[in-house]
């Protein structure tokens, strides 16, 4: 992972530069740069992790075809550790064949129910005009933990597997899949899927009615299945979610299964069945200021001693524009989670201005109590206070101060900033490259800071 990322630029910039074609092109990019001074929660030395996020592309080449790279490096200047991640770095033509796609290289692959793999994939999507298309891939899954040390996960893997979807059900779609996942030449998913959405604009309340269903067939059970409707009330104007998931990643025969993702070997260690989840949520905007919102679930496991656990999540809330434009925002929640290992009781404030021009506030503060089974208690409190400033057009940086005090330290104090910078490069001819100013409704350029900072 350490110099794949310069490899995987290299290539893929080399070959979109030289695949430019006489007429146009797209050069875009979203650089990302964060820095932070803290102390360690191990040692209590100073760190000060700075990290460069970038996410470059080029649109529009041979065919309509596109590369994209999403790649990350870190160095801790305090420490004199470093590191770096290539997320992502592929190439995809939409018109191999007329209705055939064609996507190779590292690329987030998301075709069935559970989880997202980062992959060393190849994936062909064919839509000629049938009321069906069709996707197949295959490829080696990645990993990218620990940040500071060698992979604990072997990364010999082989994943492979397709999925076929309606392209003409009025009002929904229906996809039915197949996904098998190896390491070492060992099997450790066959998983057979469907999911579905529909919607019922003409019945009462319009509801969308969803669900998904994973059927492991090498462990023979159910993986994972959800059910769900949303559905509107007209008058009061109210927004409903109804849904209840079901969840048994194991069949618990047998050993332990080596450690995976899929497996989920936390969850093995401290249940002997499966999960069961029933959920709710509302909305209700009292005006074009004012909103809010509830949600509750209800949980059942058996836990690893065969006593019956229940579990509660709840979250309820307001947001408020003061002036009814979202130049001014504050979101106000309770959250509570309830089990029988413990309690949380919390509250949130988060608060955004961007009132004056080029220049936008945000502050947020959390303050929860919590209890635990083995009588442990306390009060932490996180707070995080931001300045943000658009330099130019596409260019914006950001200081930050965050105030914390939980177990660890009775004041936890950092300071950080963010450098986000969105381009985009409109390229006529070879000879002839024009600058063009990011635009802001494609590439927000305070939501990167945001995210991940």
């Amino acid at each position: 992972m350490r110099i794949g990322w310069r490899i995987g630029t290299a290539l893929l910039y080399g070959i979109g530069v030289a695949a430019l074609p006489a007429r146009a092109a797209d050069l875009w990019g979203n650089l990302d740069l964060l820095g932070q001074v803290r102390e360690s929660y191990q040692d209590r030395d100073t760190e000060a992790p700075t990290n460069v996020y970038a996410n470059l592309g080029i649109n529009h080449m041979w065919h309509a075809s596109e590369t994209e790279a999403y790649f990350r490096l870190e160095q801790d200047l305090a420490g004199n550790q470093n590191t770096s991640d290539f997320y992502a770095g592929y190439a995809r033509v939409p018109n191999v064949l007329p209705g055939v796609q064609a996507t190779v290289g590292r690329q987030f692959l998301s075709e069935g129910p559970g989880n997202v793999f980062v992959a060393d994939a190849g994936k062909v999507n064919v839509d000629v005009g049938w009321p069906v298309m069709f996707t197949v891939y295959g490829g080696a899954p990645q990993y990218f933990e620990p940040t500071y040390s060698t992979p604990i996960i072997s990364q010999d893997e082989i994943l492979w597997g397709g999925n076929m979807r309606t392209t003409r059900w009025n009002g929904g779609q229906l996809t039915l899949g197949y996904q098998q996942w190896e390491r070492n030449s060992k099997v450790l998913q066959q998983l057979v899927s469907a999911s579905a959405v529909q919607s019922m604009p003409t019945w009462l309340f319009a509801p969308r009615f969803y669900g998904t269903f994973g059927y492991d067939a090498d462990r023979a059970n159910v993986d994972t299945a959800t059910g769900g409707v949303d559905f509107t009330v007209r008058e009061p104007l109210l927004l409903f979610n109804v849904a209840t998931t079901y969840y048994q990643p194991q069949d618990n025969t047998g050993t332990l299964p080596d450690l995976n993702r899929q497996e989920d070997t936390i969850f093995q260690l401290f249940s002997n069945s499966n999960l069961w989840q029933a959920r709710g949520g509302v909305r209700h905007p009292f005006s074009r200021e004012l909103s809010v919102y509830g949600d509750f679930s209800y949980q059942n496991y058996d836990n690893a001693v065969n006593q019956n656990q229940n579990g509660y999540l709840a979250h309820a809330g307001l947001m408020w524009l003061p002036e009814g434009d979202g130049l001014e925002q504050v979101v106000l929640a309770y959250y509570l989670a309830d089990s029988g290992g413990g309690n949380v009781n919390g509250i949130s404030l988060y608060y955004e201005n961007k009132v004056y021009e080029r220049i936008t506030f945000r502050f947020r503060t959390d303050l929860a109590y919590y209890e635990k089974e083995s009588n442990q208690s306390d009060w932490p409190v996180a707070t995080r206070t931001g300045l943000a400033y658009e330099f130019l057009p596409g260019l914006d940086g950001q200081l930050i101060f965050e105030a914390n005090r939980n177990a660890l330290f009775d004041a936890d104090f950092r300071f950080g900033f963010a450098l986000t910078y969105n381009f985009k490069h409109y390229v006529k001819e070879p000879w002839n490259r024009a600058d063009t100013p990011s635009d802001t409704a494609a590439y927000p350029a305070a939501a990167p800071a945001e995210s991940h900072s």
